[in-house]
C-alpha cells in the first residue's frame, strides 16, 4: 500500500483547560498575541470571545518546523476540554505540536501544565493510497453478489459493480467519540487508476500498518 497523500492528520488531548491556570491568572489577549506570532497563524481570535461555529479558539494557516528546515501548515483548536491539532503530514507531527504548544505556553505564561494530566488522546487519520489489488479479492464470493446488481441494471448502460468499500465500527451501544475505520475507492476516479481513501481513528503509521495488513490479503492467491 503506497501513500499519495495525507489528507488530514488530526490529534485531539482531552483534558481539562481550567486546570493550566488554577490561580486564574490574566492572559488574554497577550496569550492569543503570542500564539499568533510563535506560529506565523494567518487567521487568530481577536479576543477570548471570538469562537469558531465549534465554539473553539481556531488558529488557521499556521507553520511549525517539525525537523531541520521542514516546515508543516497546522491549524489548532483550544476548547474548554482540551485542544486539537491538523496537519497534512502525520499525527505524530500533530502530537509534537499540541506538546510543543503546552510546554511553551506554561513557560512563558507560568501556566501549570503536566503531561499526565491528560485524560484520554483520540486521533483521526485520512489519506489517499494506491495499491494493484483490488478489494473484491478480500472475498470473490462476493463477486456473485456484485454480477447480480450489474445484471439487474445492465439496461441502464452502467458500469460493472464492485466490491469497493469496506468499513469496521465500534459497537453501537457504546457511545464511544472516535471515527469509523473505512478503506473505499477513491470518488471520481476511475478503477483502472488504483486510487483508495482511508479513514481510521489511528494514529496515522497504525493506519498504514492496518492498510498493510489488509493488502496482503488481498494479494493472496485464491
Amino acid at each position: 500500500m503506497e501513500l499519495l497523500n495525507v489528507v488530514r492528520a488530526r490529534s485531539t488531548w482531552l483534558f481539562d483547560l481550567g486546570e493550566l491556570n488554577p490561580k486564574g491568572k490574566s492572559v488574554f489577549p497577550e496569550l492569543l498575541e503570542w500564539l499568533k506570532d510563535l506560529y506565523n497563524f494567518s487567521k487568530a481570535p481577536a479576543s477570548a470571545t471570538d469562537l469558531d461555529e465549534t465554539k473553539a479558539l481556531a488558529f488557521l494557516g499556521g507553520t511549525f518546523q517539525v525537523r531541520e528546515e521542514i516546515f508543516i501548515d497546522v491549524d489548532l483548536r483550544i476548547y474548554n476540554d482540551g485542544v486539537i491539532a491538523d496537519t497534512k503530514s502525520s499525527t505524530d507531527d500533530s502530537d509534537a505540536i499540541l506538546a510543543d504548544v503546552l510546554k511553551s505556553a506554561a513557560m512563558e505564561f507560568k501556566l501549570n501544565y503536566h503531561p499526565d494530566a491528560l485524560k484520554r488522546i483520540l486521533y483521526v487519520s485520512e489519506i489517499n493510497v494506491t495499491t494493484p489489488h483490488s478489494l473484491e479479492r478480500l472475498n470473490p464470493k462476493l463477486n456473485a453478489v456484485a454480477a447480480k446488481i450489474s445484471s439487474a441494471l445492465s439496461e441502464l448502460g452502467v458500469q460493472p459493480f464492485e466490491l469497493a468499500s469496506i468499513a469496521f465500527w465500534p459497537d453501537q451501544v457504546t457511545s464511544s467519540p472516535v471515527a469509523h475505520f473505512r478503506l473505499e475507492r477513491k470518488l471520481h476516479v476511475p478503477y483502472s487508476h488504483n486510487r483508495y481513501y482511508s479513514i481510521a481513528p489511528l494514529a496515522t503509521p497504525k493506519h498504514l500498518e492496518v492498510l498493510s495488513d489488509i493488502e496482503k490479503i488481498a494479494s493472496q492467491k485464491s
